[in-house]
């Protein structure tokens, strides 16, 4: 039963992703916590994988977010724990659409270069931290929840409540060394690294605040949907390969003289693995397209709504598969350094990412009641 997962957007962007990631891959060897992905992450970097989404005008390729599915979706094939969401589709997408923001155009063009590296952080289901003017600064008061940090980063582009409205706060690099040098770390399951940052006290020029009033809800709502979008082409990476890779154990290994891949309760639930696999293709493959048809408006109700179910239908399908993998290997399954139990927890791992089942769940509850 041959099996090999096509790319939903194939091309020079999703071969190049796959043969570094590949690389990273292989480097790591059996140790599933070896942290290769930093020669990876300054490969994207020089690849000017950041620059994708950035406007012509700002040095970027000004390319669509099927090329950034593309490297999502390759990376994912490896399991690759790279803050490729993060950096190159979500912060790239909020800065364009603070238009005519000096501070937010050259950090656009510093993106496309590689001289900046910029972690969101836009959770709309923890408290965001609270800011007040005093004598020309921003004062604020709070923790910044989930900086991912894998990777080294030059900015933090936060959402806080500033005169009780919502405010997007950028904090230069400057003020990230102290910071970060005494924030609480965490370390996911796929490796991934992120951080609660506190930020009682700090203090910063009001020209640190880049947007403030009832347009940073909205924006960082798009902002959210797009990550949620390129996490779920990371899973569809991560699936596919795991099926290749389960594909290829069971015809591999036998028992009572034969192949496993002979006996028909296992090809039943590998056709399970394959149907929700192309399943999940075709939702996100689709979703991507839509949101690049809108040509830079904001996603109306019912596309939130399309993205939040799909997210939520891939986080539900990705953990049957990666449990359905895990099982069919058998014992070696539970084993880390198999490359098939690595991509389950990726996949797990990227599931939690941009809102997990329940923020989904909840943000689907408060649409039906609203209309």
């Amino acid at each position: 039963m041959p099996f090999h997962a096509e790319p939903m957007f194939p091309g020079d962007l999703y071969d190049t992703t796959l043969r570094v990631a590949s690389s990273a891959a292989a480097k790591a060897g059996a140790d599933s916590d070896a942290r290769a992905a930093g020669a990876a992450w300054r490969q994207f970097l020089d690849l000017g994988w950041q620059a994708v989404l950035v406007a012509e005008a700002r040095g970027g390729a000004g390319a669509s977010l099927g090329d950034i599915a593309a490297i999502a979706e390759a990376a994912g094939r490896h399991a690759l724990a790279a803050p490729l969401v993060e950096r190159c589709a979500v912060a790239p997408t909020l800065l364009s659409r603070i238009a005519g923001n000096p501070a937010a155009d050259a950090l656009l063009g510093e993106i496309a270069s590689g001289e900046a590296s910029v972690c969101p952080v836009l959770a709309l289901d923890e408290p965001a931290p609270t800011a007040r003017l005093e004598g020309g600064r921003v004062v604020f008061d709070g923790c910044l929840r989930g900086a991912d940090l894998t990777e080294p980063v030059t900015h933090l582009l936060a959402l806080a409540v500033l005169g009780g409205k919502d405010a997007l706060v950028l904090l230069p690099r400057a003020a990230l060394a102290e910071l970060t040098g005494s924030a609480r770390r965490y370390m996911g399951i796929d490796a991934r690294h992120t951080a609660d940052i506190d930020v009682a006290g700090l203090a910063l020029p009001e020209a640190a605040v880049l947007l403030h009033g009832d347009m940073v809800r909205p924006l960082v709502e798009h902002a959210n949907a797009v990550g949620a979008l390129m996490s779920c082409a990371q899973m569809v990476g991560a699936i596919g390969a795991m099926i290749e890779q389960t594909i290829e154990y069971l015809s591999m290994r036998e028992q009572f003289g034969v192949a496993l891949a002979t006996f028909q309760a296992l090809r039943h639930k590998v056709v399970e693995m394959y149907v929700a696999y192309e399943n999940v293709r075709g939702m996100v493959r689709q979703q991507v397209q839509v949101l690049d048809s809108l040509r830079g408006a904001l996603p109306g109700r019912e596309v939130c709504r399309e993205l939040a179910l799909v997210k939520l239908y891939l986080a539900v399908t990705g953990r049957q598969i990666a449990e359905t993998a895990i099982q069919l290997h058998g014992g070696i399954g539970m084993s880390r350094e198999l490359p098939a139990a690595r991509l389950a927890m990726h996949a797990l791992a990227c599931s939690q990412q941009w809102g997990d089942r329940f923020s989904q769940l909840d943000r689907l509850a408060a649409d039906a009641v609203l209309h």
